[in-house]
């Protein structure tokens, strides 16, 4: 599901870059049928086709927040009577039945196929499995997008088996757009994320987007001049295993032929033993080879909750235990920043970050004195740098 030779992909913004000419979607299609209702949809892009599939008034009972896997296999067939193949998916969960909030449960199958040729208008779609046995047309319709033109580049780097690059750029009189890619070489794309030992959070930023002024990146052009990111990356989906982004920048000199930029440092989520602190107090603890200072307190109520406002998570509104991590290693190696908390998992929580002081994580309490908290799932600062260097096109409006 590379980019094909030829492609004209256009930057499209709040979404990222998509082919110009020969993307190709559908509006949902709805059948219902004892008591059930299907509905489905398609969209065909660069990367594949997407396909969307789900059934409500499924005689399935599940817990609150629950799910479970439901085999679901599919045949895709365009109107020519080729057969697309599916590929791997990048859905996290792609075929289970599911329950969120006080709703009924559903079923729920995501999957990517081949990417349509231009001249499909429409697919068949045959599922069977867990879920009975489904047979329906989806029509199809073009899409064209107006954007600048992503000029294809090729940089990269590799630290500790995590590579970055830099893909596409496309530039304006009003703003550069660079598209970026993260990926693990320990992760091959075949591995679920259940199954695999860590996972890349977030590029320059422990949280999936960079937002505060710490984390943006600093482009330096041929000129010399530097430019700041601006604030919130694009967040695009990649192919299993993959983090892809576009980083924005202001528009740069037309005498700037290449540019250059390094990024720090990654956050990498990684699985580790448990580890139970006391509250309230101060414990020094150790995570995937990290060393950490952890102090906990209770609180009456969330930062996120007020006399004005309410938190969205009714559990803030409460009592809370209140976690602060602080690592002891030095600037230069792994760092513990961050930890998952069991306790969260059925109740919910809030992290708030400053520019200066570390996270403050946030889990509520219903009892109001708990004894402990468990961390589980350390978010590590993994140390680069990755430096880029790339040329710059002219403007591609």
């Amino acid at each position: 599901m590379n980019d094909a030779a030829g492609d004209e992909l256009v930057f499209v913004p709040q979404v990222g870059f998509r082919l110009g000419r020969g993307g190709l979607q559908s509006e949902n299609v709805v059948v219902e049928r004892g008591g059930e209702t299907l509905t489905a949809g398609l969209t065909s892009d660069r990367d594949g086709t997407d396909l969307r599939i789900t059934i409500a008034g499924v005689d399935v009972e599940l817990d609150f927040r629950q799910s479970r896997p439901a085999v679901a296999a599919l045949r895709l067939t365009d109107d020519h009577g080729r057969v697309l193949e599916e590929r791997i998916s990048r859905f996290l969960m792609h075929s289970h039945y599911y329950r969120l909030m006080e709703g009924p449960t559903q079923f729920q199958r995501y999957a990517t196929f081949d990417r349509l040729a231009p001249d499909v208008r429409s697919v068949e779609l045959e599922m069977s499995g867990h879920i009975g046995q489904w047979r329906l047309t989806i029509p199809v319709v073009p899409v064209t997008r107006q954007g600048p033109r992503g000029i294809p580049t090729d940089a990269s780097a590799i630290v500790d088996d995590i590579e970055i690059g830099v893909t596409l750029i496309a530039r304006t009189a009003t703003l550069t757009a660079i598209e970026l890619y993260a990926f693990d070489h320990r992760r091959p794309e075949t591995m679920p994320i259940d199954e695999t030992s860590r996972w890349i959070e977030g590029v320059s930023t422990y949280q999936h987007m960079r937002g505060l002024g710490q984390d943006l990146l600093m482009l330096r052009d041929s000129t010399g001049a530097h430019h700041l990111e601006r604030p919130h990356p694009v967040q695009d989906q990649a192919r299993r295993g993959r983090r892809r982004e576009v980083a924005l920048f202001e528009s740069l000199p037309a005498a700037a032929t290449s540019a250059s930029f390094e990024v720090p440092f990654v956050g990498i989520r990684e699985r580790s033993d448990e580890v139970r602190v006391a509250v309230p107090g101060e414990t020094e603890i150790a995570m995937s080879g990290c060393r950490a200072r952890v102090t906990t307190s209770r609180v009456t109520r969330s930062s996120d909750s007020t006399d004005v406002r309410s938190s969205p998570i009714e559990g803030l509104n409460g009592p809370c235990t209140r976690v602060v991590i602080v690592p002891l290693d030095g600037d230069t190696e792994r760092q513990l920043v961050m930890a998952g908390i069991m306790e969260s998992n059925d109740r919910g929580m809030t992290v708030s970050r400053s520019r200066t002081e570390a996270p403050v994580i946030e889990v509520p309490d219903p009892s109001g004195d708990s004894p402990f908290i468990t961390l589980k799932m350390p978010l590590i600062r993994a140390p680069g740098p990755w430096r880029l260097e790339f040329p710059l096109p002219e403007s591609t409006a």
